[in-house]
């Protein structure tokens, strides 16, 4: 499993923290700010360091070292230091930042939708990209602001303040995988609402296809569905504030107790792979990709993970999660993550980190992650990753970019809402007893 939004580089802090040799960061004395109207012309080389995703010896590293390289003979006196920014360097960087001594480009430090991520910015150590990314960009003749999706905005601007403290580098997002061979020789309508996808389980079952491939063997996998059911049934913030800040109570909201019938509606449809409960997620994928499952929702890093298994001429096809009729929520919104890279306000050399942002940024960079890396990108104009076309279509058209999990990661209802949701994947409840249980859960873990 890659949860490529939280992790690129799994065990690999000592490798990856060697990428810094000597560090530049945001230590000593700030540079001024450059003026906003011509940043640009104002760039005069000079150290930074930049906080990196990928660890030492993957293609992306080696990619994003030609970059710095690059920039470095474009801008003279430029040298950009690459240091291991991902989830286990996170402590010590973080430690760094509080000793004046952030990097002067990282990741982790601004999420716009969640209020733990806006610390940072709400105590003055970001830059306010806003006024930088208001002025035309030099490849395309707009505002940089305009490169980005309308969908992402919400991860990069501060909801009280409507300041900019980040700038997205890469996308994941969960969409519906189908085998488009198989459905157009079946004559099988790809799913956009619910009552097609339970028309497309039942044309699979009579084509002697398993409907959906899943995982019983990792349990946020199953609650995939639950989410983005929840997403259209009963909206992002509603869900949010139940789940996470135990605002209200989940038996108030009719949307949470329809979702969960559809997932049991497709469990008692027998849509889910012969053995899911003891297949684990790798074996789940291959048989998606073996046409022994017709759909799998999944993250957008699925087609370069299972690259190695990818029978020659497989038709991949991508949708986002059906719409849900008479649902509360969103019907166009996407569960994503946003991987941003944000500016320290005490960087020395302000004018390099923002030539730095601005490069990785850039349609040209960012095409080439997306075609050489499969990376998903949140700039407009960028082709889908290799393999996934569609998906920037997809992208395009969203509504908004959600938190995946309703942001529940790292909170004490994590664990215990999955288990709940895999016991009625695994038929030992249904969907009211399920809701019952999550609800005695819920007033416990808030004791509301």
């Amino acid at each position: 499993m890659r949860r490529r939004e939280l992790l690129f580089g799994a065990g690999a802090v000592a490798a990856g923290m060697a990428l810094s040799g000597c560090s530049a960061g945001g230590g000593g004395t700030p540079s001024e700010a450059p003026k906003a109207e011509d940043w640009r012309s104002q760039v005069t080389g000079g150290p930074i360091e930049a906080g990196v995703l990928t660890a030492k010896g993957t293609p992306g590293l080696t990619y994003l070292e030609q970059l710095a390289k690059k920039i470095e003979s474009e801008v003279s006196g430029a040298e950009i230091t690459l240091t291991f920014a991902n989830t286990e360097a996170r402590p010590a960087l973080e430690q760094r930042w509080r000793g004046g001594d952030g990097l002067d480009v990282d990741y982790g430090m601004f999420d716009g939708t969640n209020p733990a991520q806006r610390i940072w910015a709400d105590d003055g150590m970001l830059l306010d990209l806003k006024p930088y990314l208001e002025q035309n960009d030099p490849a395309t003749g707009k505002p940089w602001l305009e490169n980005f999706s309308p969908a992402a905005r919400g991860f990069m601007t501060h909801p009280d303040t409507g300041g900019i403290f980040g700038v997205p580098t890469e996308l994941s997002t969960q969409v519906l995988f189908y085998n488009a061979k198989l459905f157009t020789e079946k004559s099988i309508t790809p799913p956009t609402t619910w009552t097609e996808l339970m028309a497309a389980v039942e044309a699979l079952k009579s084509a002697g296809v398993d409907p959906i491939a899943v995982t019983g063997l990792f349990q946020p996998y199953m609650g995939m569905w639950s989410d983005n059911l929840w997403l259209r049934t009963v909206g992002w913030e509603a869900a949010n504030k139940v789940l996470v800040t135990g605002e209200g109570h989940i038996t108030e909201n009719p949307g949470f107790l329809a979702g969960l019938q559809h997932v049991q509606e497709l469990r008692d449809a027998s849509a889910f792979i012969k053995g899911f409960q003891g297949t684990d997620f790798t074996p789940a994928q291959a048989l998606f990709f073996q046409n022994k499952a017709g759909m799998i929702l999944m993250g957008n890093w699925l087609v370069s993970e299972m690259k190695a298994v990818i029978p020659r001429g497989f038709e991949v096809g991508v949708l986002p999660f059906p719409a849900v009729d008479g649902g509360a929520g969103d019907q166009q919104a996407l569960m994503a993550a946003a991987q941003l890279i944000s500016i320290n306000a005490q960087s020395k050399n302000l004018g390099m980190a923002l030539t730095w942002a601005s490069r990785l940024t850039s349609v040209e960079v960012q095409t080439e992650r997306a075609t050489k890396l499969g990376d998903l990108s949140a700039v407009v104009g960028v082709p889908s990753p290799t393999g996934v076309t569609g998906i920037d279509k997809i992208i395009s058209e969203a509504s908004a970019l959600v938190p995946r999990e309703f942001s529940l990661s790292g909170t004490k209802v994590y664990e215990p809402y999955y288990a709940e949701i895999a016991r009625l994947f695994f038929g030992e409840q249904d969907a009211q007893q399920t809701l019952d249980r999550l609800d005695a859960m819920l007033r416990k873990q808030h004791k509301n």
